[in-house]
């Protein structure tokens, strides 16, 4: 259903820019169609990249990456898989601790220190997530939302080999999380936990390469993908003014 709605009003912001062209729509008009047009878009000048790194995503998925992850879930029991999520999402934890100790959010730092020191010590290493079943809040932070602390902009639209979308600062706060939480803190090689924690990530997201059945799924994916950073930017902003 929403791919239709998508499509269709894809097709009349289209049909629209024709008809203002033909027909001499007013000023005001062609501003609304224009702050529609932008509502649906992002800044994307690298977009013919993009949707050649998209395409190459998606062969990287269909023929390697979603075999490995479905033979991951078929012979690892469910009680296993969900104590390699628990171990990874325990992790996040410091790269949530590190950032907001940047941006100088004590009660923050507080939450995610106490988060992890908890699961760790308690969940042992993390496999167990006794920090929300002790009703914890769970606080989330990276490095891209730092840079926009400080007020860096996320420049240009980028899809990311194998790692999907992103944002030009985003891009590099990947970079930093990454060393940030890799695994040292367990004493466990980055060989063992960089290609496991991708096929956890993986297993837990439904979506699939063009099975939106959408010709329009990059400007889609671009799109809501646009919304869910911002949603995090206008979170971490109400945090900001709440102390948190």
């Amino acid at each position: 259903m929403r791919n239709r709605l998508f499509l269709l009003l894809f097709l009349s912001i289209f049909s629209f820019s024709l008809f203002a062209e033909e027909t001499g729509m007013s000023a005001q008009e062609e501003k609304e169609i224009q702050e529609m047009t932008e509502y649906f878009g992002d800044y994307d000048p690298w977009e013919g990249l993009n949707r050649r790194v998209y395409y190459f995503n998606y062969g990287f998925d269909k023929y390697f990456f979603v075999p490995v992850v479905e033979g991951y879930q078929k012979i690892t029991p469910v009680f296993v898989q969900h104590r390699v999520s628990n171990f990874f999402d325990n992790t996040k934890n410091i790269s949530s601790l590190g950032n907001a100790l940047a941006q100088t959010k004590g009660r923050k730092a507080m939450r995610s220190l106490g988060r992890f020191s908890i699961n760790t010590v308690l969940g042992l290493g993390g496999l167990f997530d006794v920090a929300s079943a002790l009703g914890m809040p769970k606080p989330y932070e990276d490095f891209g939302l730092t840079l926009a602390h400080y007020g860096v902009p996320r420049g240009p639209y980028l899809i990311l080999p194998i790692l999907g979308p992103s944002y030009l600062r985003d891009a590099f706060g990947m970079v930093v999380d990454s060393q940030i939480a890799n695994g040292k803190e367990f004493s466990i090689p980055r060989t063992y936990t960089l290609p496991l924690s991708a096929i956890d990530r993986k297993s837990r997201v439904s979506f699939r390469f063009y099975g939106t059945n959408s010709p329009f799924e990059y400007e889609y994916v671009r799109f809501l993908y646009k919304k869910y950073r911002t949603v995090q930017e206008e979170t971490h902003q109400n945090f900001n003014i709440g102390g948190i």
